[in-house]
C-alpha cells in the first residue's frame, strides 16, 4: 500500500512540473510471487530546465528513493561535454549503510579531431573513487579507418588497449590488456545479414549472425559452451539457448509495454 501511494504521489509531482510521467510494465517468463513482481511495473519522469536535464526512474513495487538523474552538456574548446551524475540507494555497492551513492560519468567528444575521451566515478559519504577512464582517436586515410583506443580500470587495475581497422564493410578489432587478448571481425553481407567471429590465445570464442528484416531481428550465436538464438520485433524478444545437444534448452521472452499517464 505504502508503494502505491509512493508511486501515485511521484506521478502527481511529475506532472505538476509540467511533463507527462511514462509507466512501464514487462512481461516476461518465470515463476513469481505477485502480479507486481511479474510485470515490473516502472514509472518514469524526464525533463529540461535551463538547461539541465534529469529525470527519474521508479519501481513502483518497492519502497524507498527512486533513481534520479541530471545531465548537463556544454562547449568547451571545440569539445563537446557531456557530465551525468546519478543518485541511487541500494543498487551499487558504495560502501555506505543502504548502499547510497553517485555514480557520475564525463565524457568528451571533439569531432574536428575525431577524438573521444571518457570517465566515471562513485562518490558516497565515506569515499570518492574513480571508476574507469579511456579515450579514443579515429584517423581517417584513403586505406581506410584506424583506431586505438586506450582505457583503465580503477577496479581492478586492468589496462586494455584496442586497435581497430574498417573499411567499406568490414571491421577488425584486437583488444589487449595483461591477461587476455582477442580479436573480432565483423563483416556485412549485405543489407539485412551481417556475420562477426571472436577469437582469443585460447582459441575460438564466438560466432554471430545477425539479420534485420521486416520481420523483425533475428540473431544466432554460437560460443565453445552453448549455442543461442534470439528473435525480436516491436517490443517483443523471445530466445532460446542450449548448453550442449543432451542438455534441456533455457527459453526466454519478455515484452515491455510503455505509455504516458496524462494526469
Amino acid at each position: 500500500m505504502k508503494s502505491t501511494t509512493a508511486a501515485l504521489f511521484f506521478i502527481v509531482a511529475s506532472a505538476s512540473a509540467g511533463g507527462t510521467p511514462e509507466v512501464s510494465i514487462t512481461l516476461k517468463q518465470g515463476n513469481f510471487d505477485n502480479v507486481q513482481s511479474a510485470l515490473a511495473p516502472q514509472i518514469s519522469f524526464e525533463g529540461d530546465v535551463q538547461g539541465v536535464e534529469y529525470g527519474v526512474l521508479m519501481d513502483a513495487t518497492k519502497l524507498g528513493v527512486p533513481k534520479v538523474w541530471g545531465q548537463v552538456n556544454s562547449d568547451v574548446s571545440g569539445w563537446n561535454l557531456k557530465t551525468r551524475a546519478e543518485y541511487t540507494e541500494g543498487e551499487y555497492d558504495y560502501s555506505t549503510e543502504g548502499g547510497k551513492g553517485v555514480y557520475l560519468t564525463v565524457k568528451g567528444n571533439n569531432e574536428e579531431e575525431n577524438t573521444f575521451i571518457w570517465g566515471s566515478g562513485a562518490i558516497s559519504k565515506n569515499n570518492v573513487s574513480p571508476l574507469k577512464a579511456g579515450a579514443k582517436k579515429v584517423f581517417e586515410t584513403d586505406s581506410g579507418k584506424f583506431l586505438i583506443a586506450p582505457r583503465y580500470a580503477f577496479e581492478d587495475d586492468t589496462a586494455t588497449v584496442v586497435f581497430g581497422y574498417e573499411k567499406n564493410d568490414t571491421s577488425v578489432f584486437l583488444s589487449a590488456s595483461q591477461d587476455a587478448q582477442d580479436v573480432k571481425i565483423t563483416h556485412k553481407i549485405d543489407d539485412e545479414n551481417t556475420a562477426s567471429i571472436k577469437g582469443g590465445a585460447q582459441g575460438f570464442l564466438s560466432a554471430t549472425l545477425e539479420n534485420e528484416s521486416g520481420l523483425g531481428t533475428t540473431k544466432v550465436t554460437l560460443t565453445s559452451e552453448s549455442a543461442d538464438i534470439e528473435l525480436g520485433k516491436d517490443g517483443w524478444v523471445a530466445g532460446l539457448t542450449a548448453r550442449s545437444l543432451d542438455s534441456e534448452p533455457v527459453v526466454r521472452f519478455s515484452k515491455k509495454i510503455a505509455f504516458s499517464a496524462n494526469i
